[in-house]
């Protein structure tokens, strides 16, 4: 099984994709998106960093052609901008929706740990984290907050607070068909007070960590949402959420995070082969 990537045309974010296929079998490519037959696709395994400048169009071609890729973003615990650059690596989709068979707490309580706060039942507030612009474009969104937000006020009496993502830009298609960042607007409210807030609901965001750890239950979509084992999915019950055993969903996603020096030196290769065997 050869791997290759896929050229993220940016200098902050190319050295994440070399990492990753220098770490994984083959030769070693990079693809330059425009270049690429989208109905002739390579060989190998393609591995792209997030949705934007092609990596959204690669991912899209692949899933249409049944071809394998494994999706590389921020880790679910921490940004991959910062050392040690966590990342999280999915195969053929964008999060992981599921509870992995590995879910030992060592890497948790190594690298992640938070202590656990009680689940809560009480607060006068509902949190809604809508999708990005760009997420919103790539997964055909663009109606979830209005929806979302009609049903919360059909079956709930208790405050709504919408917060966007704090960077959040504006977004086009560039003459290749793909998606770039046309501003870098940020909308800054400094960190949510958990104590007031009663359930989040959000489409794919990954404050459900932050939420969950707060005692705060969740409701998600299920299937972009790295949440939704242990989500509630029908936000017309947004009065009883799910509050249900947290640690193996938090050990799985911890064992589905890897920093870079994991990412060259194969470890996380290795981890990417074994799940692969266990998904199939």
């Amino acid at each position: 099984m050869n791997v290759a990537g896929i050229d993220t045309t940016k200098p902050r974010t190319q050295p994440y994709v070399q990492a990753i296929v220098s770490g994984c079998p083959g030769a070693k490519k990079i693809y330059d998106f425009k270049k690429m037959d989208e109905k002739n696709l390579p060989e190998e395994v393609l591995i792209m960093y997030g949705i934007l400048a092609g990596g959204g169009n690669v991912f899209k071609w692949c899933q249409e052609q049944k071809h394998d890729f494994i999706y590389m973003d921020h880790s679910y615990y921490a940004n991959c901008h910062k050392p040690p650059h966590w990342f999280r690596l999915v195969w053929n989709a964008h999060t992981h929706n599921y509870i992995g068979h590995d879910t030992s707490p060592d890497r948790y309580n190594k690298y992640f740990y938070k202590e656990l706060s009680p689940w809560k039942k009480d607060g006068d507030t509902i949190l809604v984290l809508p999708p990005t612009n760009a997420i919103m474009d790539f997964f055909n969104a663009h109606d979830w907050l209005e929806n979302t937000l009609k049903i919360l006020k059909e079956n709930t009496d208790r405050k709504i607070e919408v917060r966007e993502k704090p960077y959040n830009p504006n977004i086009k298609k560039d003459e290749y068909g793909a998606t770039i960042k046309v501003d870098k607007p940020t909308d800054h409210k400094g960190p949510v007070d958990w104590k007031n807030i009663f359930a989040t609901v959000t489409y794919n965001s990954t404050t459900v960590i932050d939420s969950v750890r707060n005692g705060v239950p969740i409701f998600t979509d299920k299937i972009v949402n790295a949440g939704a084992p242990i989500s509630e999915h029908d936000f017309t019950k947004i009065e009883t959420p799910k509050y249900t055993e947290r640690e193996p969903w938090l050990y799985s996603l911890a064992n589905r995070s890897f920093h870079i020096q994991e990412m060259r030196n194969g470890t996380a290769w290795k981890n990417l082969y074994e799940q692969r065997t266990n998904i199939k």
